[in-house]
């Protein structure tokens, strides 16, 4: 594998989809997702489910949550959450890649009576989420998102290391000291920073399958213009190959071993609007021609397909979006809009659609579906 190797988009195409788990060798458990994708963004909005829960699905099918959830629990826990792309899950021992990250000072200015009275507060009381927390400076306030003194403190020592995530009770993040979560050789042998982000930039190369050198250091919030000299020793060392893309205006990497002639992904799955496969709105459109953008944070008047529109994926293409809501108190899963690419709407694959909503109905634990009949493609279920 060399510079001098060509490819179409519809080759980059099936790569990336096959080195995030969709074509060969599927995984089948939670960990093999993470071998594949390395982490599960967060996201609080709970319409449909749970942002961190879907990737899971899209790639194993109908899984206990459950499965997720315990490997997040306890002290030296296989899952940890920190921000990663946003705030994300990861493995455990991958943590010291980021120690860098929490060295950062615009994380380490918090009031130190404050953290002092945090830190003495999960001495005797153990890991608390934020509602746990009793103290004068706890009120909500306008600024940050309303958060309080103790919340804002609570995140910037979250976020330097200070504090780690004991996993979540109902959504909300346990907040511990690291030795209540952590062995206490994990932190102590850190890379370098820029070690750290050299691993960061292969495995998302990795995971990515193919990629810019935007797309690589998007994976890990990276700043591209900061890990352009990273990026060349990396293809210096081998580590890195830089390929030519059809259509792509920027150079392309993969990382050695990648398999460049990959099965056509085949199936049909929804997936989330933080599944790396879509997650980036550029990458999406330069490689899918699938130009989406999530609209919860956009008026209801000016939403073109809806609150929670969630890409379809169906055959190696992106090709439709679909607007689920659980409705759970009436068992139902409400299909709210279903639009398809222009040049899906008459040959749209209605039977395998409907096969597919009703696997996500089951595993959602609902007992029928019921469409708005909204969009541009109508299939009963």
């Amino acid at each position: 594998m060399n510079s001098s190797v060509r490819l179409s988009n519809a080759e980059a195409k099936a790569i990336a989809l096959d080195s995030l788990g969709f074509s060969t060798n599927k995984p089948t458990t939670v960990l093999e997702v993470f071998d594949r994708t390395n982490l599960l963004q967060v996201d609080s909005v709970n319409v449909f489910e749970r942002a961190h829960y879907m990737p899971l699905f899209s790639r194993l099918g109908a899984y206990d949550k459950a499965a997720l959830d315990q490997l997040t629990d306890g002290f030296n826990p296989t899952l940890i959450e920190y921000w990663v792309h946003e705030a994300s899950i990861i493995k455990t021992d991958e943590l010291p890649l980021f120690h860098w990250r929490m060295t950062d000072d615009r994380f380490r200015e918090w009031d130190p009576k404050l953290g002092s009275w945090i830190e003495q507060e999960l001495r005797e009381r153990g890991p608390l989420t934020t509602s746990d927390f009793e103290h004068p400076d706890h009120a909500r306030k306008g600024s940050w998102w309303g958060w309080s003194d103790v919340k804002r403190t609570l995140e910037r020592m979250f976020s330097s290391g200070a504090l780690v995530s004991g996993g979540r009770s109902n959504f909300k993040r346990i907040y511990a000291l690291p030795e209540q979560v952590l062995p206490s050789a994990l932190m102590t042998n850190v890379p370098s920073k820029e070690d750290a982000q050299k691993e960061l930039l292969v495995k998302a190369a990795v995971s990515h399958g193919i990629g810019t050198h935007k797309d690589l250091a998007d994976y890990f919030r990276l700043r591209p213009s900061k890990v352009t000299h990273l990026m060349h020793e990396l293809v210096e060392d081998g580590r890195l190959v830089k390929v030519d893309v059809e259509g792509w205006k920027a150079d392309a990497y993969v990382a050695p071993g990648t398999d460049l002639a990959p099965p056509t992904h085949r199936g049909t799955t929804i997936l989330s609007p933080f599944d790396p496969v879509c997650w980036n709105r550029d990458r999406t459109s330069r490689i899918f021609g699938f130009d989406y953008k999530i609209e919860i944070y956009v008026p209801e008047r000016k939403r073109v397909y809806g609150y929670y529109s969630l890409p379809l994926l169906h055959d190696g293409e992106l090709i439709a979006r679909l607007d689920l809501k659980s409705n759970r108190q009436r068992g139902v899963l409400q299909v709210q809009s279903a639009w398809a690419e222009q040049s899906k709407v008459g040959r749209f694959p209605t039977a395998a659609v409907a096969k597919h909503l009703k696997q996500v109905a089951a595993w959602q634990g609902l007992e029928r579906i019921e469409s708005a009949g909204k969009g541009n493609v109508l299939f009963s279920v």
